[in-house]
């Protein structure tokens, strides 16, 4: 009795948990699937106990149910020996050791035959009767022989406990003793039913086991994202570090939206998880169409990933191409239609990134390294172009620029259509590497943004510009005022007119010499401590530019809330400027902005057509490669020379 009642508390408590599973959608991944094979063998196995243990309370037992009492008597023995090699297999893939078991030899050796060797005993037993039988009484015996099942789940336990050793620096510490504890328990229930075959409580320790697993090292609601339904950022993590610590060949195939920003904004939050569940849906199913024992994993900020071994790198690129196929396509959610602006990359570990480290920051930044006309990239394939080296690198040519002072201010001079003179100029920050020579702005400001080297760049600009304008240079150049660039880092930082004020008064530069240029990201960013940055340094006599108007939500109301003096038209409307409908919308914002007592200057003129279309409509200032291209500070005051007067 009391060991059905053992198999009956097994049976509530596996099913409760496989309930708990499915029910939360923690099914998804390899750990997650052996686990769940792992809890249902487990339940089955307590089910055909419970019917094997109520057959001997039965007195006087038909001889037809013979059969049906040496069927689940089978049926024990098998599930029993399959528990622990399942438990094996899991072991080996939550600590991300799974090619070395992938391995045929390996498989053959040391999985395969121990588990052929029982279900030969149990075939063999049917006519040998060395096991167990059933006698003339009716009365069920099982003989020494059988303990040769018991000692081969022994030995799969024992395995465990050996690879979570040789291995255990691929699991915390707290994680590694709870695995330790409960198997141990499980051998030790297992031998007391070997060498007390009446009572039975291995399928109970089994429960437990599986509980534990579940509670203390599994942990699947870490890592699982119930919205999206994939595995999440944190399992992108544990298996990454898994791969590079073992050495296991791996593909990762990283996919993700860059306009997920503006969609998160434009849909609302309820219609963006919505996309992000109907992109997850189309990526399990493109998964399994084309690589089926693939990992899926969503990381957060528009960004999934695919995760398989090396072998099937083809057909997890394929996955991507068709993923990638799917997403150029408008994507309808509810009543609207959404388009995404998606990126693919296949990276190959350890060949293409060799280390943990490396790896985490290519997954964060991949889509700014890449081509930009390319939306599907095996990194193999342009890891050696200098331009991927040169993102790639990005870092360390910053930390480097800054440290063996590479970076130098050039200035692209500003025409006046009222003086018909250059009477301003912006500065610009320009990098020449020692390795890979000049570097574009393009690339290394968005990095040093990420990086927050951008604050020590900013500060560079920002003396060096009140260095020229406190210069005999700038007196004797015919300038009125230098325009200069804040990044969005820095339109936040408390002490910024401080710093500004402080460099100012050093090289005594007047408020009208310098005007600051802001766009509408850098106010929308963080609008409180923008604002007051504002108003401090306009309250100081220092005016401001809106740069890049056109390019984004143009905003009315900031534009007239703003202390701006002047507006800048980005190169985007020129280059529009002979669509009809277009240069209507155009002349009339130059129109509105006017009304309003903003100056208009107007970028990216090229040519004298551009130059005279956009004066007709009255343009204050012009800037351009018409005129001339940023120069260097020598260059440009010979460029002054020569053509003020």
């Amino acid at each position: 009795m009391t060991n059905i009642y053992f198999d009956g508390c097994a049976v509530v408590a596996i099913a409760t948990l496989i309930l708990a599973l499915i029910v939360r959608k923690l099914i998804k991944g390899r750990n997650n699937v052996l686990f769940l094979i792992m809890c249902v063998i487990i339940f089955i196995l307590a089910l055909a106990d419970r019917q094997c243990l109520s057959y001997q309370r039965i007195r006087n037992i038909p001889e037809g149910l013979n059969t049906q009492r040496l069927f689940f008597q089978n049926l024990y023995f098998l599930l029993f020996s399959m528990v622990s090699p399942v438990l094996f297999l899991f072991v080996c893939s939550y600590l991300g050791i799974w090619h070395k078991v992938k391995d045929k030899n390996t498989l053959l050796l040391w999985w395969l035959l121990p588990f052929l060797f029982v279900v030969v005993l149990l075939a063999q037993n049917v006519f040998t009767r060395n096991l167990f039988y059933i006698d003339g009484i009716q009365r069920y015996n099982e003989l020494p022989a059988a303990g040769l099942i018991f000692l081969v789940a022994m030995y799969f336990h024992v395995l465990c406990l050996y690879i979570l050793y040789t291995n255990r620096r691929l699991i915390p510490g707290s994680r590694r003793a709870a695995l330790y504890i409960v198997i141990v328990i499980d051998m030790i229930a297992i031998h007391v039913e070997l060498i007390s075959a009446p009572f039975r409580i291995a399928i109970f320790a089994m429960t437990v086991l599986a509980v534990t697993v579940a509670i203390s090292v599994q942990r699947p609601e870490e890592m699982m994202d119930y919205v999206v339904g994939l595995q999440n950022y944190n399992a992108f993590l544990s298996t990454t570090k898994n791969c590079f610590e073992t050495g296991s060949p791996t593909a990762f195939l990283l996919i993700r939206f860059d306009n997920f920003k503006s969609l998160r904004s434009s849909l609302g939050f309820e219609n963006y998880l919505l996309l992000l569940k109907n992109i997850s849906d189309k990526i399990e199913k493109m998964g399994k169409i084309t690589a089926s024992r693939t990992e899926n994993y969503y990381l957060n900020n528009g960004s999934f990933a695919i995760v398989g071994d090396t072998s099937m790198s083809q057909q997890i690129l394929d996955a991507g191409r068709v993923i990638t196929a799917y997403m150029l396509e408008p994507i309808k959610i509810k009543q609207m239609e959404v388009m995404l602006d998606a990126r693919v990359c296949l990276v190959e570990c350890p060949e293409d990134i060799s280390n943990e480290t490396s790896m985490l920051n290519f997954v964060n930044s991949f889509h700014l390294r890449l081509p930009a006309e390319k939306r599907v990239i095996v990194l193999s394939k342009i890891a050696k172009t200098k331009d991927f080296r040169i993102k790639s690198d990005m870092d360390t040519i910053i930390n480097r620029g800054i440290a063996e002072h590479s970076f130098e201010m050039y200035y692209q001079p500003i025409y006046s259509t009222k003086s018909d003179n250059f009477t301003s100029a912006e500065a610009l920050i320009r990098l020449k590497d020692k390795e890979y020579g000049f570097v574009s702005p393009a690339l290394f400001i968005p990095a040093a943004e990420e990086s927050g080297a951008i604050h020590e760049i900013g500060d560079y600009v920002i003396e060096e510009v009140c260095r020229f304008i406190g210069s005999d240079d700038f007196k004797r150049s015919g300038l009125e005022y230098v325009e200069l660039n804040l990044s969005v880092a820095q339109c936040i930082e408390n002490d910024l007119f401080e710093k500004i004020d402080g460099c100012m008064k050093k090289y005594g530069v007047k408020p009208e010499q310098l005007n600051l240029e802001i766009t509408e990201t850098s106010v929308d960013y963080d609008p409180e401590t923008t604002d007051k940055n504002i108003e401090k340094l306009s309250k100081a006599g220092i005016s401001f530019s809106l740069d890049d108007y056109g390019t984004g939500y143009s905003n009315i109301k900031r534009v007239v809330s703003l202390p701006l003096s002047i507006v800048k038209l980005d190169k985007t409307l020129v280059d529009e400027m002979d669509t009809p409908l277009m240069w209507i919308v155009i002349s009339n914002t130059v129109r509105m902005l006017k009304r309003i007592n903003k100056k208009i200057l107007v970028e990216g003129i090229e040519d004298k057509r551009a130059l005279m279309k956009f004066m007709d409509i009255g343009c204050d200032y012009i800037q351009g490669f018409y005129f001339s291209k940023p120069l260097p500070r020598e260059e440009f005051l010979d460029f002054l020379a020569q053509n003020n007067y």
